[in-house]
């Protein structure tokens, strides 16, 4: 069986600003070609040289990104050109994009099978990006501009959810929409991982880890504040690892962080690396907005190093509060605050819930089964 993955970015390329759905296909991919599938990845890159790679053993077919506000639409004709060469039997493109539209297209008319997988928990709404441009602080000008641009993205959207064969759900309540929106059964299945490599465990640090891609909706200040608010504990180290293209947000973040005597910033962290800050970390802190998140990746990898996670907004299917796997404030700023400083000052409840993830995120996310499922689906 030949399988496509359909992205705007690979994991392993340097150039790319990659997000846990990076890290979900990649996983999903490898998956599939240690169990023979023949897998091919086409994807956008900044760092075009050529054509194909292969890459742990997966076909990489790369696309030039373009560099303006249009460039999407040079990519409704690339990738289908890509997919005329690879002829797959099943194609996968995760998130809400118009490569979504893209899959559908070529899955339909070529017979061939599209499974989409929502990541995110307002991913199975409707008119997302119109939503998006009407809440944002841009001038009324400037949305009027933009609404068009994102209407016709939101449509496409659209018509691609509701023409993939299967849909996969990260949480019930990605689940929930899909139904109310579109009229669409999903499937929820958990996030693929790899087993850790067998070594000796890390020594933990009294260290805070926030580690995700620099933008306004991961609210990287609210860490700031938590630091802030445990100035008092200075054997606490709070590390904020992540970079973003917005500069001047960057700039913002790096003069809200530089009074702060017990924050790092460390910018930009390729994957193979955050396993080691994990593996350090004695908790995880997560402060993202409710939209921005669906099942973090981020929080798998903590809880297969023994690190609980703090988070502000989700709880994705209760399983924090659910399988005792860290703190969840719900939506609650002062909440996060006042319990997080609790928790640091608690170092047996540290290994408690330490141990908890671990055995949770290997009995959920380590599991073969996972691709048995996925295989399931293909046979359709």
């Amino acid at each position: 069986m030949k399988i496509a993955f359909l992205s705007d970015a690979f994991l392993l390329d340097e150039s790319a600003t990659v997000t846990g759905t990076h890290v979900q296909i990649y996983n999903l991919a490898r998956g599939f070609e240690i169990r023979n599938l023949d897998v091919h990845y086409v994807s956008l890159t900044k760092a075009w040289k050529r054509k194909e790679d292969i890459i742990d053993g997966l076909k990489i077919h790369w696309i030039p990104r373009g560099k303006n506000a249009f460039s999407w639409l040079e990519d409704l004709k690339a990738f289908p050109e890509a997919l005329n060469e690879i002829r797959p039997d099943v194609i996968y493109q995760r998130g809400r994009s118009h490569l979504t539209y893209v899959a559908a297209r070529w899955a339909e008319k070529n017979g061939g099978i599209f499974v989409w997988a929502s990541n995110g928990e307002d991913s199975c709404d409707s008119w997302k990006n119109i939503r998006m441009i009407q809440n944002s602080g841009r001038p009324f000008w400037k949305k009027w501009l933009l609404y068009p641009y994102a209407g016709i993205q939101d449509l496409l959207i659209h018509k691609g959810v509701a023409k993939a064969t299967h849909v996969v759900n990260q949480t019930e309540h990605q689940k929930l929409q899909l139904w109310k929106n579109y009229e669409k059964t999903g499937v929820v299945l958990p996030s693929y991982f790899f087993p850790l490599p067998e070594k000796p465990l890390q020594k933990k640090e009294k260290i805070i880890l926030w580690l995700a891609n620099l933008g306004p909706g991961k609210q990287p200040e609210l860490f700031l504040q938590l630091a802030e608010h445990c100035a008092d504990c200075p054997e606490w180290t709070f590390i904020l690892a992540g970079s973003t293209d917005n500069r001047v947000y960057q700039e913002k973040v790096m003069s809200l962080a530089a009074p702060l005597k017990n924050v790092r910033m460390i910018g930009r962290v390729p994957f193979h690396e955050t396993y080691n800050y994990f593996a350090r970390a004695k908790l995880f802190a997560n402060t993202s907005a409710y939209y921005s998140e669906g099942m973090p990746n981020t929080f798998i990898q903590a809880w297969l190093n023994k690190t609980p996670v703090l988070s502000l907004n989700h709880n994705p299917n209760d399983w924090i509060t659910g399988y005792n796997l860290g703190i969840f404030a719900n939506g609650d700023t002062r909440e996060l605050l006042c319990r997080g400083r609790q928790l640091i000052c608690d170092d047996i409840k540290l290994q408690e819930l330490g141990e908890n993830g671990f055995r949770f995120a290997v009995n959920t996310f380590v599991r073969e089964s996972i691709i048995d499922s996925y295989l399931r689906l293909f046979e359709v």
